[in-house]
């Protein structure tokens, strides 16, 4: 990773003592696009705008990451946070003191990274950085995927290394690097890996998952049953739309995003656990921790959705939800919108790998009308926000439940077959005293059980399905939707 341009960038900007940076950067590189998206990717904000801009942003930044205050003058903050920040001036030249630097500053991150590798230990002048530029772009006309996935692989085993890790990154590179696998059929060479992440992540299940469920949603949601609240807190006066895609992985929402032409600010959030529609969904909808004996349907979902907006003061005939269906100009005369689409988590079902998944999902996002009720709800002016109710898991055969095993379950009434809840909990407790392997990767809550590994209660050899604790079906995105005026 040493010789990786962006992983250079973010280790120098890591090396100072604070968290937080203010940069000035004349040659305006670190203010592309490009360049804060891969910082991020690295656990690094960096934010550009007005002294109030990145006074808001310092107020409002994720603790866990760094920030890079890009500014004219370093001088020109307020005492507080000049104390509790560092101050550099980041040059480009200081990464290619030997090359014509006007000639490369624009160039692609990945031309960027060719040209970052080569050893020039003379100084060119801007015909001779010409002539180095295009011809690592001509050997560059090829594509080289193995090297992209060994750099995102590296990236995930580096922040999987941090104290604390960072969930927000691991969640982004991790479906980046099983969307890009799927599509070549190469996701199977990092199975040990996606083990190794979600062991990880069952300790910090262990350790936090209590205090994310009773979290602050002020500055975002930590989880699914703190949306609501984030949303009231901060957009009350606004007109709403909570988009809820049943079922969307997070590499599904890669996917998704190509094809969404707005700027977005992506955030990961957990779905309750065990993630079953019955109890995230509801979660969502009611706003406050889900309760057991609540029966899933869209007309309580509405209901729910209602009340939580009639107890903040907004009148009933200004809240409506939609279920599976198109908007309309004419019925958005609403200040609260809820949509949820139903029709990814079919597929989601129907599928027995997540190459079917890849294949069933593009086909979604072909046909879905998503896209253009997010478009008809931006030209109204509504807030959009996307987030779904879980994620989902290609899980492989523990085995089918028989015989007795079979009695009391489906409470619930969930279709997932890597959760059960039985109605008595001795019939838990009896499954538990005759498999007592299950202990090492089931999680046991009341009369429920659920898997925290990739195991399902199925004979297929492998399933696409939800309803454990599974870092793949926990974290899930939060997306808030920018209008390109804004």
């Amino acid at each position: 990773m040493e010789n990786n341009f962006i992983y250079q960038i973010a280790k120098d900007l890591k090396s100072y003592h604070s968290k937080v940076l203010r940069v000035e950067n004349s040659d305006g590189f670190l203010k592309r696009k490009d360049i804060i998206a891969a910082l991020k990717n690295f656990g690094i904000e960096v934010v550009c705008g007005t002294n109030l801009e990145l006074r808001i942003q310092y107020e409002l930044r994720n603790e866990e990451e760094y920030c890079v205050l890009i500014s004219e003058d370093n001088n020109g903050f307020l005492p507080d946070i000049t104390a509790n920040s560092s101050a550099l001036i980041w040059s480009l030249e200081h990464y290619f003191n030997f090359l014509h630097v006007p000639s490369i500053k624009d160039l692609d991150i990945k031309l960027l990274n060719k040209i970052f590798k080569q050893e020039v230990f003379i100084p060119l002048n801007k015909a001779d950085t010409v002539k180095l530029i295009e011809k690592l772009r001509s050997e560059s006309l090829i594509e080289n995927e193995d090297e992209q996935e060994n750099q995102l692989v590296e990236i995930i085993k580096e922040t999987l290394a941090d104290t604390p890790i960072n969930w927000n990154t691991i969640a982004r590179d991790i479906a980046e690097l099983i969307k890009r696998t799927i599509k070549k059929g190469t996701l199977n060479k990092y199975a040990e890996l996606i083990t190794e992440v979600n062991e990880s992540f069952q300790v910090e299940l262990e350790v936090n998952y209590k205090h994310i469920k009773n979290s602050s949603a002020v500055k975002k949601p930590k989880i699914v049953s703190k949306v609501l609240d984030h949303l009231a807190f901060n957009y009350i006066k606004d007109k709403i739309a909570l988009i809820v895609v049943d079922g969307l992985a997070y590499w599904q929402y890669v996917l998704l995003k190509e094809k969404l032409d707005v700027e977005a600010t992506e955030q990961t959030i957990y779905s309750w656990i065990p993630s079953i529609t019955q109890l995230s969904r509801q979660a969502i909808f009611r706003g406050s921790n889900p309760l057991v004996e609540y029966k899933q349907a869209p007309a309580n979902e509405r209901k729910m959705w209602e009340n939580y907006w009639i107890s903040k003061g907004i009148p009933k005939h200004q809240i409506t939800y939609f279920h599976s269906e198109s908007l309309e100009e004419n019925n958005l005369n609403y200040s609260k919108i809820a949509v949820v689409y139903k029709e990814l988590d079919d597929k989601m079902h129907s599928s027995d790998d997540y190459k079917d998944l890849y294949d069933l999902t593009m086909n979604w996002i072909e046909k879905t009308s998503l896209f253009n009720d997010i478009e008809l709800l931006i030209k109204n002016n509504f807030k959009v926000f996307l987030t779904t109710d879980h994620g989902n898991i290609e899980a492989k055969s523990w085995r089918s439940l028989v015989g007795k095993e079979k009695l009391g379950t489906n409470k619930s009434g969930s279709r997932s077959e890597r959760h059960i809840e039985y109605t008595d909990t001795w019939l838990k407790d009896e499954l538990f005293n005759n498999n007592p392997e299950l202990i090492n990767f089931v999680v046991s809550e009341e009369n429920a059980l659920y898997f925290k590994n990739n195991l399902s209660f199925s004979n297929k050899d492998t399933l696409v399905t939800h309803g454990g604790a599974h870092v793949l079906e926990v974290l899930i995105p939060f997306i808030e939707i920018k209008n390109n005026e804004e």
